[in-house]
């Protein structure tokens, strides 16, 4: 009885911080973006408001109450107009130029690309940019890790290899955006049915949540 009653207090307090994770987490992404945008914006503020000879209290009250809001606002703003500049033509070629003009800068370039593909990467509808969940054996014999699939391994790295090669991401727990880029051969990938977001929802979780594997859908009689 007294062991029954422990795996329910367990399996309460597991679902109440996984309830909780994501909050926290997406509370400290928000309060990170403000403190960023309110740190960049609003120096620049103060630096108006004093050549307009404001006063020390007025100066204060927008420091601790205006700032804050007028930073996020005009951050808000500006990124909205990015996205309408990058929704017409004109706005798309200026965008362009301005790309073409950082990568001719030697660390800048290799920075500003890298930081776009990612993004672009994880912001793809439906997980497009990852093909199959598969298993894979990492880092040693014996032992298997869960990793995405995202493409057929092309170029001079197939080349070195004489068996066909794939290329897989092997995301970290709990934070699935860093991992590492395994090829591996073909023969060696195990590949597994559940979905992507699924995959995502265990490496998050640490296994805690496992999804179920999805019945095999009958089959259809034909005449």
């Amino acid at each position: 009885m007294g062991k029954t009653k422990k795996t329910s207090v367990k399996r309460t307090l597991i679902t109440g911080l996984i309830i909780l994770t994501p909050i926290l987490v997406s509370v400290w992404l928000v309060r990170f973006v403000f403190v960023q945008i309110h740190h960049s914006i609003t120096p620049a503020l103060l630096h108006l408001l004093r050549l307009f000879g404001v006063g020390p209290w007025l100066e204060t009250t927008f420091v601790n109450i205006g700032a804050p809001i007028f930073s996020v606002a005009l951050a808000g703003l500006f990124i909205y107009f990015l996205g309408l500049l990058g929704g017409n033509v004109i706005g798309r070629q200026l965008l362009e130029w301005f790309e073409r003009l950082l990568m001719q800068i030697p660390v800048v370039r290799g920075i500003y690309s890298a930081t776009r593909q990612f993004l672009e990467t994880f912001s793809r509808e439906n997980n497009q940019a990852f093909r199959k969940v598969v298993l894979v054996e990492y880092p040693r014999k014996g032992l298997w890790t869960m990793a995405l699939l995202t493409n057929d391994t092309r170029g001079e790295v197939a080349q070195t290899y004489e068996e066909p090669m794939v290329s897989v991401f092997v995301p970290t727990t709990p934070n699935p955006t860093s991992g590492w880029l395994l090829f591996v051969p073909k023969k060696d990938v195990v590949e597994l049915s559940m979905s992507v977001d699924d995959a995502f929802k265990m490496i998050i979780s640490g296994g805690v949540l496992t999804p179920e594997k999805p019945a095999p859908k009958p089959a259809s009689n034909q005449a």
